[in-house]
């Protein structure tokens, strides 16, 4: 006797309730198919829908803890999607800045890793892996001084590291792919013109700061320029030049003023209403069966014709590593091009350290007047830029700090190409502009998102009330709550976003996801989406969107 076909709950589950996900089931949702009931289920594991997008609320102020930024709003021949979506959000590019001084050459002690011995150039170094403890430079304090860089040579420091950034791109585009991949970003940046002209362009005094600022980078892309920087033994080679060989969109970098969190809720609308996302329902296995796919979660399993994948790439590498010894999430196991995919593309972590006050203390006395000697303005052709004897107008335009600290390791880039051991770079975002809360905001990444991962909030917290001392000369107000993401102990996440790894990542890694895994009759069964799976808006949240 025949055995009889079994019948599917669903016709598509998509499993994941980030913006790509969401943005998949909403698209499936616009179809009359799919609008009958049992045609269609999300499953999330946390108790909320968006994934890397979130936000909590902290003293009375709320803090977005994911995406934040619009990478490119796009022309008005080829729009970013995001900016369809609620098009009356707030949004801006980031104003005024004020930078602080690299406060003077610290040695620290290195050593290099065995494997990078024979490295060419020398750029290669490993720093000792853990941070000093308790040291901070105090030399401004006890002159009574602070390390405010002038407004004029701040504005040209900020132009020369976007030039170094938009050399680096177009580097990249004319790079062959197989030399791009090859081609670790930081022997890129020793040999950038771009950065020998920094040099160039400001007074020797500055050349420390230069040397420290390309860790910029790392916070944009979430990836390593050095070893000492990697999180992950698949990054120790850094990320490599491939990963600015894409053609993303043009236009404004924007901070989404709101957050996110009103896109997500506009994108999941229909489907909250119909009741198709179930929150609370961590997957544990994918099952392919001849018939149907069964998905096994921590309250039942559910049964549908066809998978849509949309777990963050840190969480199918966790998976993968821990298949040895646990119950593999996918079974069969994923075809070997997927998994050489999982395991060769990168994905680091990107974390927030939120310094919540009672009031702006920056905008007062005698605060802004140490920032007024810095305030680097808007560009020239700027509707509004305010005089540096405006106090009211500086603060209303001073968008971002940044300055160094010796809590954390960074390196130096120095104009022959050498790379040494240095200072960690921290760029810090007034909420208060840009979100009305009176929050400052600063950024870590890879190896040192890990190490504050590893503090209590207030050690945090306490690292970055001592650097504010000493850029400032004097201790400004302590915060009255502190936050710090967490996306690498994030169980559902174990990271920010993805990234190319020298030597390993290829663009058809990317490419690999986008086919689906299909049955006996060539029917897909399991198909992949996420920022991970865009050939060329990967680690954006508008990758995600246009994948999902």
């Amino acid at each position: 006797m025949a055995t009889a076909t079994r019948t599917a709950d669903y016709d598509t589950i998509v499993i994941g309730a980030g913006m790509s996900g969401l943005a998949c089931a909403s698209r499936l949702f616009q179809h009359d198919h799919y609008n009958q009931k049992g045609r269609l289920l999300v499953l999330e594991a946390r108790d909320r829908i968006g994934g890397r997008i979130g936000s909590v609320n902290v003293n009375g102020s709320r803090l977005d803890t994911g995406a934040n930024w619009i990478h490119g709003v796009g022309t008005t021949e080829k729009r970013n999607p995001l900016m369809k979506i609620l098009p009356h959000k707030k949004y801006r590019e980031l104003g005024g800045r004020v930078a602080f001084r690299h406060p003077g050459s610290r040695r620290k002690k290195f050593v290099v890793a065995p494997e990078q011995e024979a490295a060419e150039d020398g750029e290669w170094i490993r720093v000792d892996t853990q941070p000093p403890a308790q040291q901070h430079d105090t030399s401004c304090q006890e002159a009574g001084g602070d390390l405010v860089i002038p407004g004029e040579i701040a504005g040209t420091l900020a132009a020369s590291i976007w030039g170094l950034v938009g050399s680096l791109h177009g580097l990249a585009e004319t790079t062959p792919s197989a030399e791009a991949k090859r081609t670790t970003m930081l022997q890129a940046i020793t040999r950038s013109q771009a950065l020998k002209d920094a040099f160039d362009d400001l007074p020797n005094e500055y050349h420390s700061t230069v040397s420290g600022t390309p860790q910029f980078i790392e916070n944009m892309e979430a990836a390593p320029l050095a070893a000492q920087s990697a999180e992950h033994p698949q990054g120790q080679a850094g990320m490599s030049l491939l990963e600015f060989a894409l053609d993303d969109f043009e236009g404004d970098q924007v901070f989404l003023q709101d957050g996110y969190i009103a896109i997500i809720d506009e994108v999941a609308k229909e489907l909250m209403s119909a009741g198709i996302v179930q929150t609370g329902k961590e997957v544990k296995q994918i099952r392919r069966n001849t018939d149907l796919v069964e998905v096994e979660t921590t309250d039942g399993v559910y049964t549908a014709k066809q998978v849509v994948c949309s777990l963050p790439l840190g969480v199918l590498q966790h998976h993968q590593s821990q298949d040895r010894s646990a119950k593999s999430l996918f079974s069969p196991a994923l075809p070997s091009e997927k998994q050489k995919a999982i395991e060769d593309l990168g994905f680091g972590t990107l974390d927030k350290i939120f310094l919540v006050y009672s009031s702006p203390w920056w905008t007062e006395e005698p605060y802004i007047s140490i920032l007024r000697k810095g305030f680097a303005e808007p560009p020239a052709d700027s509707e509004s830029n305010p005089t540096t004897d405006d106090d009211e107008a500086i603060s209303a335009a001073l968008d971002s700090f940044s300055g160094f600290t010796d809590e954390l390791p960074g390196f130096a880039i120095h104009r022959d190409g050498t790379v040494t051991p240095g200072l960690c770079s921290l760029s810090l975002i007034n909420l208060h502009n840009l979100t009305g809360f009176p929050v400052l905001s600063c950024f870590v990444s890879c190896a040192n998102a890990t190490r504050v991962e590893a503090m209590t909030n207030e050690q945090a917290g306490g690292m970055l009330h001592r650097a504010l001392t000493s850029w400032l000369g004097r201790a400004p107000p302590k915060p009255e709550a502190v936050h710090v993401t967490r996306w690498a102990q994030d169980e559902y996440s174990r990271g920010s976003y993805s990234h190319m790894i020298t030597g390993l990542s290829e663009v058809q890694h990317r490419q690999e996801f986008q086919r689906p895994v299909v049955d006996g009759k060539g029917a897909a069964v399991l198909s992949f989406a996420g920022e991970h799976t865009s050939r060329n808006h990967f680690a954006t949240v508008h990758g995600a969107l246009l994948k999902g």
